[in-house]
């Protein structure tokens, strides 16, 4: 195994094919870290003032009232992450899991409806203070493991939405996996990118690569890379799922890209599908989100990582 000197190392040295160009920067295949990143990379200076002030006031403005809007289907989704976590993490008097980039703190509150100790880290004071009204406990910083220091150990931490954003990964996953206990799990969910119905629509139908944003997107994995890129961190890979195809909507022809109201529209038919399954037939959704994995297709990869 390599040793962390050399990592850097290696790192340092991004290379490979690029496979898309978006807004004056170029997604390469990187040899060096295994998955799709855009090169170069933002700095550290520039990501912090994007996400301390700008992510939540600027660019998405609209965020806490849509979560509220949505707020049904979101806690019957984070139930539903819950289960799968679950069902590797034996039960005890007292479960800890920790939510890094815990955004405006649904999941965290979802954990403590089921009884879990529960602790956020979050770069925005905007998301951190509107987590901390409703009575739940957040650390307003940049996640690493110096700064969780004495926070831990952890039954499970979550990394929701959050390895697309960060500048190492690599880096950002071996301070995760510091913290947990062992035969703690790791919850890692992030954008399926690159998968075969975007390629089609791509390659085939004349679409641009609509979900490259480097704005706000470093990192593409898909369900492949995101499973190597667990085991090479030393984890066992004991789920995978992805969520529902929204590229569906675009092949039938309800070309969404560009058009909020078409898109919120779309947006609600898959909650309204997600929603009834959650609540009356779990496991036909299970069935079809394992199913979709498979294939590689799905919005979304959740995937959980146990740790020896």
């Amino acid at each position: 195994m390599k040793n962390i000197a050399q990592r850097l190392i290696d790192v340092s040295a991004h290379h490979g094919p690029v496979i898309a160009s978006v807004d004056g920067h170029d997604v390469i295949d990187c040899e060096a870290c295994g998955f799709r990143h855009i090169d170069p990379l933002f700095t550290d200076e520039q990501l912090k003032k994007f996400y301390e002030a700008e992510f939540y006031q600027s660019e998405k403005s609209e965020y806490f009232e849509r979560m509220e809007a949505d707020r049904e289907w979101w806690m019957l989704r984070y139930h539903h992450y819950y289960q799968l976590i679950e069902a590797h993490v034996p039960a005890k008097t007292a479960r800890r899991i920790l939510d890094i980039g815990s955004g405006p703190g649904y999941f965290l509150e979802a954990g403590r409806e089921r009884g879990w100790q529960t602790l956020g880290f979050e770069p925005s004071a905007v998301a951190a203070d509107y987590t901390r009204a409703r009575g739940l406990d957040v650390i307003n910083d940049f996640f690493s493991a110096a700064a969780a220091k004495g926070c831990g150990p952890f039954d499970a931490i979550s990394l929701s939405m959050v390895l697309e954003h960060v500048r190492d990964p690599i880096q950002l996953i071996e301070d995760a996996r510091s913290l947990l206990m062992p035969g703690g799990v790791l919850l890692l969910i992030s954008p399926n990118d690159f998968n075969p119905l975007q390629m089609t629509l791509w390659k085939k139908l004349g679409f641009q690569p609509w979900w490259v944003n480097p704005k706000h997107h470093l990192n593409y994995f898909d369900t492949v890379s995101a499973r190597a890129f667990l085991k090479a961190r030393r984890f066992d890979v004991v789920h995978l799922e992805t969520s529902f195809p929204l590229e569906n909507f675009l092949l039938a022809g309800r070309n969404y890209i560009g058009n909020p109201a078409l898109g919120r529209e779309c947006h609600n038919e898959r909650k309204a599908f997600e929603t009834t399954l959650f609540r009356h037939d779990r496991a036909r959704l299970c069935a079809l989100a394992a199913s979709w994995a498979a294939q590689g297709i799905g919005r979304e990869f959740i995937i959980l990582g146990k740790k020896p």
